[in-house]
C-alpha cells in the first residue's frame, strides 16, 4: 500500500486532542438532545434517570475506553459533566451498564446522523471497505465441535462507507466474520445522496454494485477481479467501467487507488478507541462497535469546525 499523501494539521489536531474530554462531551450532550428520548421511563417503581443522561453515560464510556467502574470513577470525579447534565449528582456503573443493554441500534445510527448532518451533500467522492475488530470470546459451538476450548477467538467485521475528502463515515452494517462484502455494498450507499465517484476493492466488485453506483450519478471504481469480462449482463454501469479500465488501465488504477484513505479511517477508529469488543453478549457487542464509529465521527467532526474556527487548512502534505 502507499504511504498516504496527506494527514490532519497537527495544529489542528492538537487543539482538539489537549480539550477532547470537554469538547466530545458538548458534542455528545447537542446531539443526544436533539433526538428523542432513547426510551421512555418506567411508569412504576422508583424514579428512575432520565434516558438522555443515561445515553450520554453510555456514549462516553465507550468514547474514553474505560470500564464500567472507571467511567463511575470519572463521572464523580469531573464536575463539569454534571454541570452540562443539570444534576448534582451522577448515575453508577450498574445503571449504565443496564443503559446500555437498553441501547438500541436504531438509536445510535440516529445520533451519528445528526452528528454528521452538515457534512453530508451531494457529489461527494466514497470508498468502502470493512475490517474486522477482535472479541473476548472464541465461538462456543467450534469448541463444542473440536472437543476442545480453541484460542483463537471470533471477531466482527464493521463495513463503512466514507467521504473521501473529510474522511467522515457516512454509513455502516455489521456483520459476522462470515459477511460477505459484496452483499453490504448497496446498504451502505443506498441513503447517500448523489455521489460523484465510488471506490473498492476487489471483495464489492459485482455488476449489480456498479450499476448501483451508475444509478446514484456516480462512477464506479471497484477492482476487477482477474476472471472479470466485458459482457453486461443487462448491467450497462459494469461494460462501461471495464472498458475504461481496458482502455487506459494506469488512469483508472489511479483512481482506484484513492479508496486506500479507508484503511486510515480504520486506523484512527482502532488506535483511539480500540480494535477489540469488550463485550460478551451478542447484542451489546454490535452496539459497542456501532459507538466507536459515532465516537470517530464525533472527533472528524471536531477536527472540521476546529480549523473552520482558526481559519487554518484541515490537511497537510507528509512528503
Amino acid at each position: 500500500m502507499e504511504k498516504p499523501k496527506k494527514r490532519v494539521s497537527p495544529r489542528i489536531t492538537n487543539q482538539v486532542n489537549r480539550d477532547f474530554e470537554r469538547l466530545i462531551l458538548l458534542s455528545i450532550v447537542s446531539a443526544v438532545s436533539a433526538a428523542n428520548a432513547p426510551w421512555e421511563r418506567n411508569s412504576f417503581g422508583r424514579p428512575c434517570w432520565d434516558p438522555r443522561i443515561v445515553a450520554v453515560c453510555v456514549f462516553m464510556k465507550i468514547s474514553f475506553c474505560r470500564t464500567y467502574d472507571g467511567i463511575e470513577a470519572c463521572l464523580r470525579s469531573n464536575t463539569f459533566v454534571a454541570q452540562c447534565l443539570g444534576v448534582e449528582q451522577l448515575l453508577g456503573h450498574s445503571i449504565i451498564a443496564r443503559g446500555m443493554s437498553k441501547m438500541s441500534m436504531s438509536y445510535i445510527r440516529l445520533i451519528s446522523r445528526l452528528v454528521t448532518f452538515q457534512m453530508r451533500r451531494r457529489g461527494m467522492d466514497i470508498a468502502v471497505d470493512s475490517s474486522g475488530f477482535s472479541l473476548k470470546t472464541s465461538s462456543k459451538w467450534f469448541d463444542i465441535w473440536i472437543k476442545r476450548k480453541s484460542e483463537k477467538k471470533d471477531y466482527l467485521k464493521l463495513h463503512i462507507v466514507i467521504d473521501v475528502d473529510t474522511e467522515i463515515v457516512h454509513h455502516f452494517t455489521i456483520t459476522d466474520w462470515k459477511g460477505a462484502d459484496a452483499r453490504e455494498f448497496k446498504r451502505l450507499i443506498r441513503d447517500l445522496p448523489r455521489i460523484h465517484k465510488a471506490t473498492g476493492d476487489k471483495a464489492y466488485s459485482s455488476r449489480v454494485n456498479c450499476q448501483a453506483v451508475a444509478d446514484k450519478g456516480g462512477k464506479p471504481f471497484l477492482c476487477f477481479k482477474a476472471n472479470a469480462t466485458a459482457k453486461a449482463k443487462g448491467y450497462p454501469a459494469w461494460q462501461i467501467s471495464f472498458e475504461a479500465y481496458s482502455d487506459n488501465p494506469d488512469e483508472w488504477m489511479d483512481e482506484y487507488h484513492v479508496r486506500s484513505i479507508v484503511e486510515a479511517v480504520f486506523s484512527s477508529i482502532k488506535r483511539c478507541f480500540g480494535p477489540d469488543i469488550k463485550s460478551i453478549k451478542g447484542w451489546l457487542k454490535r452496539r459497542e462497535l456501532a459507538i466507536k464509529v459515532l465516537a470517530y465521527n464525533i472527533k472528524r467532526v471536531l477536527y472540521i469546525g476546529k480549523a473552520k474556527d482558526l481559519g487554518f487548512s484541515l490537511w497537510v502534505s507528509c512528503q
